[in-house]
């Protein structure tokens, strides 16, 4: 984080999901397969990986990952992929300036990546193309408050998704 501007907000909730919360009463979350897990990989010892029903945000419907620990939301995974390179520009801008409405202006800055910081964690929002469009990932990660323990396979992963 730059010297001088610590974060003052917290992340936004996505849909019904916010980072922190326990997953215990939600419905239509689906478990990682065996093969999810083995190329996704787990970071900390009692995390499990959700897969769940796409999610409206910002006018479209994304695809959503949570990853938890102990139950409770610590990362929000969301991706969009647009066959029209207009739209994707426009979805991007749109993201963009929605999470600096929400959080301010990022922190870090450069071409198809922006980061901002947050009391609870940061939000950052990566954009590329790909043979079947252009994608968009918004990612919102918890900073741990208390002991997550590295699972013993994990080695140097920081993230899961």
């Amino acid at each position: 984080m730059p010297l001088g501007r610590p974060p003052t907000k917290p992340s936004f909730p996505v849909d019904i999901y916010r980072l922190g919360n326990s997953i215990e009463r939600l419905t239509g979350l689906i478990e990682f397969s065996a093969i999810e897990y083995e190329t996704m990989g787990r970071q900390f010892i009692g995390e499990k990986n959700y897969n769940v029903p796409p999610v409206p945000f910002l006018g479209r419907m994304w695809k959503l990952m949570l990853q938890t620990v102990n139950n409770h939301i610590c990362k929000i995974a969301l991706h969009i992929v647009l066959i029209n390179g207009d739209e994707g520009s426009r979805c991007a801008m749109e993201t963009a300036q929605f999470c600096a409405d929400q959080l301010g202006e990022p922190v870090e800055q450069q071409t198809g990546l922006f980061l901002w910081d947050t009391t609870d964690g940061n939000v950052i929002l990566q954009t590329g193309e790909l043979n079947e469009g252009f994608v968009l990932g918004l990612f919102l990660t918890r900073r741990p408050t208390g002991p997550f323990e590295l699972a013993p396979h994990a080695g140097k992963r920081v993230t899961c998704f």
